[in-house]
């Protein structure tokens, strides 16, 4: 910047994209019914894939709701969504009531490229469930003084063991054709992203 002003349009050209991404967020907002955020569109998904009546309150410590149905009906569910698959797994710390399970989409894989300057578009690559007590209890076992709570390192051989989508077999949810075909609706070659 010289003398306080822009030395190109970058600016004006930000606002132009900042007002056509806030009109692009409006259908997706009145489709999810909450704000155009990547939680609340996973949420939402989920939500409609896997058969869960979410929580009327967005703030509900612990959980984002219960399975409706199948070998799960009943069991609360907190859902994470993340636009790439790191491994990290935003999880309840200990010592405070958490849900019964984690059920995590995510993105694709992270690349070793820095995603400085990138997009990390809204796209199912990968869907996990993890039984919450067990996986605190792996994890523990890995190492006793593992720190449990946001952003926690899960081990490969765990996520592996979790897999349910695309590849993946579960005693507790089934991966129906519709199911799976729903979950394809948001893979990255679906929606035309090229990240």
């Amino acid at each position: 910047m010289t003398g306080g002003t822009p030395e190109s349009d970058c600016l004006t050209d930000l606002a132009e994209a900042v007002r056509r991404k806030n009109l692009a967020d409006r259908p997706i907002a009145r489709l999810i019914g909450k704000p155009a955020f990547p939680g609340h569109f996973g949420e939402f998904v989920a939500a409609q894939v896997f058969d869960i009546e979410l929580n009327r309150g967005a703030a509900n410590p612990g959980f984002d709701g219960r399975f409706r149905s199948g070998e799960l009906a009943g069991k609360s569910v907190n859902i994470k969504f993340y636009t790439k698959h790191d491994r990290l797994l935003d999880m309840t710390e200990e010592g405070k009531a958490g849900p019964d399970y984690y059920l995590v989409m995510t993105g694709p894989k992270k690349r070793a490229q820095s995603l400085l300057g990138r997009n990390r578009p809204w796209v199912i690559e990968s869907v996990f469930l993890f039984e919450a007590e067990a996986l605190v209890r792996e994890l523990k076992a890995q190492n006793p003084e593992k720190r449990i709570g946001l952003a926690t390192h899960v081990y490969v051989k765990l996520w592996r063991k979790a897999t349910i989508y695309p590849n993946g077999e579960s005693p507790l949810i089934q991966i129906t054709t519709a199911r799976r075909r729903w979950l394809r609706l948001f893979s990255a070659t679906r929606i035309g992203c090229d990240e």
